[in-house]
This record gives C-alpha cells, structure tokens and sequence, in this order.
C-alpha cells in the first residue's frame, strides 16, 4: 500500500489528507492489499527490511517532456502457476511473457506461527522465533542464482535495545548484517501477542548507511500515537538524540519524521483528533524549528515532502462542505530562495468510489491526471509538464504505483469479486525514461489467493500469494 491507496480507502471516514499520509509515512509501506492485507505482510515486514527514509526527485528530461508514452498490450497472456501441493522447501519456476518480462515463481511453505519463509532484496529468509515472538532462535538464508535457490552464509549480529526515554524503558533485540554492501534488519513482532510499552520501537534505515539507524520511539495507539527519533550506532550501540537542542522534543503527539535526503532536516507532524495537524521543519544544523504555514505561507489541508533536501514539494487539498476531497494543488518551494512555485492548479480528486472514478492521483514527485473519459496524463510535479499516454483507457479497477525512485509507474488492474483476493487480472508498468508503457493479461490468477503487490526495486515488482488452502504461499517476482 501507498499513500495514495491510504487516502482513497479512507476518504469515506474523513481525517485530513495531510494526517493519513503523515502516519503512512512512519511505516513507508510500498505494497497495495486486500482487506486481509496484514496476514503475510506483518510476517515480510519482520524480515529484512530497508526503508527509505528521503522521497527521491526524478527531473523529466526535454524528450521526455516533448513525448507521447506509447501504450503496447502484449498479445501473449501469463499462465499464473495453480499447484497447491506443498513444497518441501523452497521452489523456484521462471517464465517470460511477450519476450519483454520475466517472471520468476517462489514456492514456499506457508507461514505458521514463529516459522516460515519470506523474502526481502534477492534473500530467502528462514526465520524461526520464540514464541513470544520477540527472539529470533534460528535464521537460514536462500539466494536467487541464475533461477536457482542456492543456501547462502551470512554474519548475522544481535545488538540489545536497553533505552529509557520520556518514563518507558524501551528493550529488545536488533538483528543485522551487511551483504553486497547493503544492511539488513529486522526484529521480532511481539506487536498484538503480549505487547508492553518496551516493546514500541520500531526502525528505519538510512539510506547508503550500514552503521547506523533510526530507531524511533513510540507510545500510545491511534490518534494518541507520538513517537521520537534517536540515532541508533549498530557497531557500539551507542544512541544520540539527533533532534537534541532543536526543540523538537517539546513538541506534542509528534506522530511522524520525515528526513532529507541528507538527514539534516526533517518534517515533523503533530495531530490531537482527526482533522487537526500541525506541521513543523526542523533544521538539525541552524536548531530552529518553525511551523511549516509560516516557512512555505500556505495554511490548509497540505501535505509536504522533500524533493532534496533544499526543495519541498507541497500538495494542498480542498474538500466540500461534507468533508470529501474535490481538488488538489501542487507546488515546489525552494528552502533557500523561498521561491514558491505552483505545478499543479485545482485538479479534480480522484476518488476510487466514485461510479466513474477520475481526477489526480499523486505519487510524490508524479500525478497521473485521468479525464472523464479515462485519458490518461502524467505530470511532473517538479516542472508541471504533462506527458499523455497514447492508445490507453483508464478503467473502474485499474490503478498505479510509483516506484523507489519515481522513474517508473507499476500499473494493474484488480477484479474484487472475491474480497478475499486482490484478483490481478492484467499488469505492466509505465517507463517515463524510455516513454513506454507495456502490459500484459493474467490468466490462472483466480486459483490463487493474491493479497499484496509493490515494489521490490526499480525494475521488479512482486506479488505475494497462498492457494486457497493456504498450505502453499507464493512469491511472484516480475522484471520489466
């Protein structure tokens, strides 16, 4: 799930844009799922995770801004796999579809309680936990080879979280490596089993560190939720309070920190109900904090991000008297000039439980613009260029992802008619280097339970599925 699945899911209920993408900020959740969505995703996200703390900008090149993205609908249709016997072990088959994607099909165990395979970045992990789930008593690790699975050796370390902070004495066990220069972590998930306020920590990592991370400090639920951040050293242990002198720690139900690129500045968002926020910009090396409304001069229902860590991009959103999202508009403003400069003017919303849904959906630093009559747009927020999507028609059911590095937007179209499954019925994705849009029809994809699609890195995007047995998960890698 994204921000903008957040904000179309919750539309009905009625908090403020800026605070439902806040709190989903805190998580930087990339896939979308099906209403049972925490089932095989609580179990991914204790694996191996690498969130990216900083929204990475992607600047249109002039051929880019002067093209038409072509829209190719392959004739040949994936075979989605369907056998519900149960693996011993991990299995890997492989297809290519249209001679242009390349699938790759993980077979694995389904999940039990305390056990069972996940996958994060090329690893298969095998991780066994205690049964408060919060020690992790063995881990074994697969690698994907030439379509094979190979066992691999890894340094695994255990570091003790022993932190008292603001009256809560947080503790626990961090589990890291570095491989191929890239850090590793995960914890346990005693979340929802014996939870106590030790246990409300949570991290994200830096991106290109493998020393560090932040380790953010949490308490209370839902609206009652705050959290602070502290710099987290994996090789002494050592914690800084990297917000100190700031003035940051006064702040109240500060619930989310968002970080530059660089970590010297970051957005905090304070909220108290569902339709009040406040957000603040914190400079680390100047120690001011100052309200956002008074840095950018724009106060109402906006939400901020960092393109770099001199540029803001601003998305301000303007609802009816019944408190549903009509508009949005967009802007950059440049931290050292102060220049404010608007992208995007008073586009309509789009609202997925609209009879015919249209208007803006907005991605970080890209909008996909659909007309009434399902034309198809995509906007640079940066420079406000559009680029028109040639032979497409956007469609009840279709939707978009942008992915880690906004080059590229993951597209497909789901079938809810069984609410248990996603039911991907056709994919591809929009390439905005290359001005091309390729996509492809699923068939088989009802013998499989589908509940997540995301990211995995730039170029392959997966889906996580069980048969209906739920004896047997699946792990379905596509490179585009």
């Amino acid at each position: 799930m994204n921000i903008n699945d957040y904000r179309r899911a919750m539309d009905r209920i009625g908090p403020a844009p800026e605070l439902k993408e806040r709190i989903m900020n805190q998580k930087n959740t990339k896939k979308k799922y099906t209403p049972a969505r925490r089932v095989f995703t609580v179990a991914l996200a204790a694996v191996l995770s690498i969130t990216c703390l900083a929204t990475v900008a992607f600047a249109a090149s002039p051929e880019l801004r002067a093209a038409v993205l072509s829209f190719f609908h392959m004739e040949e249709w994936e075979q989605v796999p369907n056998s519900s016997a149960s693996p011993d072990g991990p299995g890997i088959s492989r297809a290519e579809i249209g001679g242009s994607v390349k699938a790759q099909y993980i077979k694995m165990e389904q999940n039990t309680f305390g056990r069972g395979y996940n996958y994060f970045s090329g690893l298969l992990a095998d991780l066994e936990w205690s049964e408060d789930h919060r020690t992790l008593l063995s881990a074994e690790f697969v690698e994907i080879q030439d379509g094979q699975l190979v066992p691999i050796e890894v340094e695994m370390n255990t570091n003790r979280i022993d932190i008292a902070y603001d009256g809560i004495h947080y503790q626990g066990e961090l589990y890291w490596f570095v491989r191929d220069g890239l850090l590793y972590v995960t914890r346990g998930t005693p979340l929802g089993i014996e939870t106590t306020p030790e246990d409300e920590w949570y991290i994200e990592q830096i991106p290109g560190c493998t020393d560090a991370v932040i380790l953010n400090l949490a308490q209370g639920r839902q609206m009652d939720y705050t959290e602070y951040p502290m710099l987290y050293r994996l090789d002494t242990g050592e914690t800084e309070d990297i917000l100190a002198g700031t003035g940051a720690a006064e702040l109240e139900r500060a619930y989310s920190h968002l970080w530059s690129e660089d970590m010297r500045r970051v957005l905090i968002s304070c909220g108290e109900g569902p339709d009040w926020q406040e957000d603040w910009l914190c400079d680390l090396d100047a120690k001011t904090l100052t309200r956002l409304t008074e840095v950018t001069g724009l106060d109402g229902d906006v939400t901020a991000s960092f393109m770099d860590h001199d540029t803001l991009i601003l998305k301000e959103y303007f609802r009816d008297a019944d408190g549903l999202y009509q508009s949005a508009s967009c802007y950059t403003f440049d931290l050292s000039s102060k220049q404010l400069v608007k992208t995007l003017d008073n586009a309509p919303y789009y609202r997925w439980f609209d009879e015919n849904p249209s208007g803006a959906m907005l991605f970080g630093s890209r909008g996909v613009l659909i007309s009434p009559e399902g034309q198809v747009q995509v906007a640079d927020l940066q420079s406000g260029e559009r680029t028109a999507v040639e032979g497409f028609t956007f469609q009840t059911g279709d939707d978009f992802m942008i992915s880690p590095s906004q080059n590229k937007l993951l597209y497909y179209h789901s079938d809810h008619q069984d609410i248990g499954s996603l039911g991907i019925t056709q994919l591809g994705v929009i390439d905005l280097e290359k001005g091309v849009f390729i996509a492809f029809d699923r068939e088989g994809y009802e013998n499989l339970e589908e509940e997540a699609i995301g990211w995995e890195d730039d170029n392959t995007v997966s889906i996580n599925a069980h048969t209906p047995d739920r004896e047997t998960q699946y792990l379905l890698l596509y490179q585009f």
